[in-house]
């Protein structure tokens, strides 16, 4: 009888002529009496069968040992460790017991394993350790329960591991070696040793599914650089739980429970989960601990509960279409494990069916009429091959297949037909002819085996189970499917997955070589939790997963490169009709191979919950110098709830400003926007589900030109007078001219100032805007600091600052602490306004500003614009250069980037000037003005006219008489740029005469003449 795993005490048994080696039987003779010494007779078992997917089989009793038991070694190296199968009776009855206090376990520096599977790195496929108990005994310190090493199908399944005295290493060693996994841990105790379970690794994976740990006294599970998929971990200790690190760790941690327990030991603040690398957590329940996780990555969309991690990433959830930020959860239903046909009953090919292994005959026939016969169960011994040439048909009342770890080659496959029951299980085949192909409404569930393909056609309509599978493509149309340590192995021609209207959800995959492994259509469900995709040298040009009008989430990816060549797409996506977006290889972190990582990705419009407004961000502040466009990226944040589309529909537009604004699609979430005069603009980004809508503002601050300390053209080639240095009141006649950053301190005995000469005689126009930018390296400024700014006054082009004090031109290489105009022997400090002094320069000659704040943290950095700042480069300068002054507010230093870094680093003055040869619009406009002529009523002598300006700007109208004597105000207000304003005044009081209509504008003056008759 074979029946697998009911419960831990389940038996697991095999008929006569199945060919498992029975440790007990001869030529073994194993005792399992818990007295005589077995080590030699289950060495010898496994020593007689290397390579060959034996079965060694340990009966109920207890095996004591006393030495390690290693696995084989075959004729070629690359055959050794391999293919051999430790299979136990049950957990609770099969035990072996590594005797206390024995030679070659007692030093923990150098510790052994009771069980070895064998090193690498060449692949050890399809090792295994089932249904069966090891006990390392006591006074054995240097004991390792297990060092298992597995590749592409393997697993340790319903084993416990236990040590006497809770003394030990480790209890199963998964990162002894290169090259181990992919492989499964499932239905797995540890109880005791330092470490519960050890992993390291960095090309493969490794899955575990409902394993418990206990005792341990450094940690329970110790990650090292592997990539883990851990369902239903449970830990119960007085130590961390889980330790994941490395630079290439990456761990997919869902549905488990952690619970601190001192035992009789007095409690200490410990953290449940420490991590270093890549980790997504949900549905962990954490009870007792100081603190849940610690996590030198920083983390994303955490959500706690009291005793729960609801979710935890360390990457931003990634999307394409708008979908919730936490990770799509399908429900997950356990792999059927009911109770099978006895063994007595089991149908055997051989015999009166006539089949034969390894002669290279067609054994369809033999198949074919034992299910047709009514066979329930049809076991394959192992050890050889069995070839099937045409379809076989799994109908009538055959329920499970179960190889024994035995071959099946050739070109047939095997269709599932509907039967007497309503499941059928297919499990332990080292190989599984051409593939399976499902036309029927039966349960399918498929264990520790290989199999070139799986496809259901559209009548199949049951479930679909996988578990420790290795196969080449699976193909499923509308029907559910679970899987647990998936392999894909081979170089497809189409996508290794194809999910057609159906739910997949598996937990670990594999993909190997290239092409897509997923592609999701017609309103699928695909959830993967755990995936490695180790990529070929070949190019791939198609990308990692499709999406395709369907749902998909992904945590936890992990790309490995054997030679190059990755990805150029991680995921395609569409919804409901869109364009297809792409998530690109650049668009990730990168691993040591040079593939990418991605904790979470989600792409799925839910079907339930309140719908949430989206959220529209961009830039909150940029720059533009004309007559350049601005590219402009907006983002929106959606549950994809509303309409359900794969991006919200978006609109640009202008809040406020002077002018015209262009964008080059205003309905697109990137976009160029184009201005028609400079000055301050707030654009509108609004985004709307279908239901509700928001808006979010971002300001742009257009200029006409961008003057630097090292020009005066506004194009950044070296020209004119700017200049720009330091002062040091330590070497208070030494000039800082040179240094690629300019020194500001507030220091008592070491202040510095900084000086910034702009020249603006090539100005084309009068100036009415100015911003100041400055740069700096943000990784030296660990808070913001203020700066106090100061404009050097010019009455005259001569002015004199002083004895011995430079004038308004200033050079670079000369100026210093005791020859700066308006320098006073004082560090800095608060300026205060009242009494018009402090901050460490002379206001005698130079005026108050403002305050300039470097702060890394803010859109733009260092940047001031004020009206102050602004009226101060409107003065009418004889020389026409102007000067900054800088000086520290608060005690410390700060360096800024000089004009000696490149122009692009020079300190910047940002104008705005009147160009009267066109107006705010961008129309043309001669002379910066429209002004029709004076109307007069000649009865009532009330008159009108109407002006337009160019641009926004102050103006004063007045009427004079013939000798230039103010007769009437008529106005003294701001105008609106474009916009014709109508004027009156009454002349009644005037005599006869001729008068002059005088407009003075900012950047522009006009006259009229009339003449009145009274």
């Amino acid at each position: 009888m074979c029946c697998l795993a009911l419960s831990a005490y389940a038996q697991v048994e095999f008929p006569m002529g199945s060919d498992v080696v029975n440790v007990k039987e001869e030529p073994y003779n194993a005792k399992g009496d818990g007295k005589t010494d077995d080590t030699e007779a289950i060495q010898k078992a496994l020593s007689d069968h290397p390579d060959g997917d034996f079965i060694i089989y340990l009966p109920h009793g207890i095996y004591k040992i006393s030495s390690a038991l290693t696995w084989p070694t075959a004729d070629k190296p690359e055959k050794d460790y391999r293919r051999t199968i430790l299979q136990g009776e049950s957990m609770g009855g099969t035990i072996i017991s590594l005797q206390d206090d024995v030679p070659g376990f007692e030093n923990p520096d150098f510790p052994q394993a009771v069980i070895y599977t064998g090193d690498g790195p060449n692949a050890r496929q399809r090792n295994s350790i089932r249904d069966l108990t090891l006990r390392t005994g006591k006074k054995n310190p240097g004991a390792i329960g297990i060092r298992f090493n597995a590749s592409v199908q393997g697993t340790i399944n319903n084993v416990k591991v236990a040590s006497g005295d809770s003394a030990g290493v480790i209890g199963i060693d998964l990162g002894f070696t290169e090259n181990i996994g992919p492989l499964l841990l499932k239905n797995v105790e540890v109880d005791g040793f330092d470490v519960g379970v050890y992993t390291a690794g960095k090309s493969n994976s490794m899955t575990f599914e409902h394993v418990t740990l206990g005792g341990q006294k450094k940690f329970g599970l110790d990650n090292d650089n592997q990539m883990l998929a851990i369902r239903g971990l449970r830990f119960k200790g007085s130590t961390t739980a889980v330790y994941s690190h490395g630079p290439d760790a990456s761990m997919v941690f869902v549905d488990g429970t952690l619970e601190y327990d001192p035992g009789k030991k007095a409690a200490k603040g410990i953290t449940a989960i420490v991590n270093e690398g890549e980790l997504f957590a949900r549905a962990v329940v954490v009870s007792k601990f100081k603190s849940k996780i610690k996590s030198t990555k920083k983390a994303y969309n955490e959500s706690f509960s009291n005793t729960e991690i609801v979710e935890f990433s360390t990457q931003e959830n990634h999307q394409l279409c708008h979908s919730p930020k936490q990770a799509m959860k399908l429900a997950v239903t356990e792999t059927p494990n009911k109770a099978e046909q006895k063994s007595m009953y089991w149908t055997s090919i051989t015999g009166e069916y006539g089949g034969k292994a390894s002669d290279g005959s067609d054994d369809s026939k033999a198949i074919q009429d034992a299910i047709d016969d009514g066979a329930e169960t049809i076991f394959f011994p192992p050890g050889g091959r069995w070839t099937i040439n045409r379809d076989i048909y799994l109908r009538n009342r055959i329920h499970r297949l179960i190889g024994t770890e035995g071959k099946i080659d050739g070109k047939g496959k095997f269709i599932i037909e509907d039967g007497a029951f309503v499941d059928i299980t297919i499990e332990r085949f080292s190989t599984f002819a051409s593939g399976i192909t499902n036309r029927s409404k039966r349960t399918v569930v498929l264990k520790n085996m290989y199999v070139k393909s799986y496809e259901s056609d559209d009548f199949a309509t049951g479930d679909i189970f996988l578990e420790d599978v290795s196969v080449g493509t699976i193909r499923t149309n509308f029907q559910r499917l679970w899987g647990r340590q998936v392999t894909m192995v081979g170089d497809t021609k189409g996508p290794k997955i194809s999910n057609n209207g159906g739910s997949i959800w598996i937990l670990g995959l594999t993909a190997r070589d290239g092409n897509t492994v997923l592609h999701n259509f017609n309103k699928g469900f695909a959830e993967l939790l755990g995936v490695n995709v180790i990529a070929s040298d070949k190019a791939k040009n198609s990308p990692m997963f499709i999406n395709d009008n369907s749902s998909m989430s992904i945590a936890g990816l992990k790309e490995t490169l054997t030679r190059g060549n990755p990805y150029s797409k991680i995921v395609e996506e569409s919804r409901q009709g869109s364009k297809v977006y792409a998530l690109k290889n650049t668009d990730l972190p990168h691993n040591e191979t040079g593939g990418v990582m991605m904790a979470l990705y989600t792409g799925y419009a839910p079907k339930q919950g309140q719908n949430e407004p989206p959220k529209p961000s961009m830039d909150k502040e940029h720059i533009l110098v004309q007559p350049g466009k601005l590219h402009l990226q907006g983002n929106v944040e959606d549950d994809g709830r509303g309409d359900g589309l794969c991006r919200v529909p978006v609109a640009w537009r202008k809040g406020a400003g002077p002018g015209k604004v262009s964008f080059s699609d205003s309905t697109e979430y990137e976009t160029d926007v184009t201005f028609t005069a400079s000055g301050r603009y707030n654009l509108l980004f609004n985004a709307n589900d279908g239901y509700q809508d928001r808006t979010d503002t971002g300001k742009v601050y257009v200029f006409d030109k961008r003057y630097t300390t090292l020009d005066h053209s506004g194009d950044n080639i070296p020209s004119g007078r700017g200049a720009d240095a330091w002062i040091s009141q330590f070497d208070n006649y030494t000039p800082h001219s040179t240094d690629e950053h300019l020194r500001v301190a507030n220091d008592q005995n070491d202040a510095g100032k900084i000086y910034l000469k702009y020249d603006l005689s090539a100005l084309p126009g009068p100036l009415f805007d100015a911003a100041l930018k400055l740069e700096f390296d943000a990784d030296s400024i660990k808070k913001p600091v203020q700066l106090n700014i100061f404009g050097l006054k010019e009455t005259s082009k001569e002015m004199n600052f002083g004895e011995d004090k430079l004038g308004v031109d200033w050079k670079s290489d000369e100026l210093t602490w005791e020859n700066a105009p308006a320098n006073l022997q004082q560090a800095g400090g608060q300026f205060n306004i009242r009494k018009n002094s402090g901050g460490g320069i002379d206001t005698k000659y130079a005026d108050f500003i403002g305050i300039i704040t470097i702060n890394p943290k803010a859109p733009l950095g260092a940047f001031l614009r004020t009206p102050a700042l602004t009226e101060f480069f409107k003065r009418k300068h004889a020389s026409g250069l102007y000067t900054l002054i800088l000086t520290a507010v608060e005690p410390g230093e700060t360096f800024i980037k000089s004009r000696n870094a490149g122009k692009n680093m020079a300190p910047a003055l940002y104008v705005g000037y009147y160009d009267n040869s066109r107006s705010v619009g961008g129309e043309a406009m001669d002379g910066g003005y429209t002004l029709t002529k004076v109307n007069i009523d000649i009865v009532n002598l009330e008159c009108n006219f109407d002006l337009t300006v160019g641009y926004p700007q102050f103006v004063q109208i007045e009427i004079l008489n013939e000798s230039g004597k103010r007769m009437l105000t008529v106005a003294a207000r701001e105008l609106a740029g474009e916009k014709k304003t109508n004027f009156k005044f009454k002349a009644k009081a005037f005599p006869t005469g001729k008068y002059t209509l005088k407009i003075i504008g900012e950047a522009f003056t006009a006259e009229q003449k009339f003449f009145i008759l009274n």
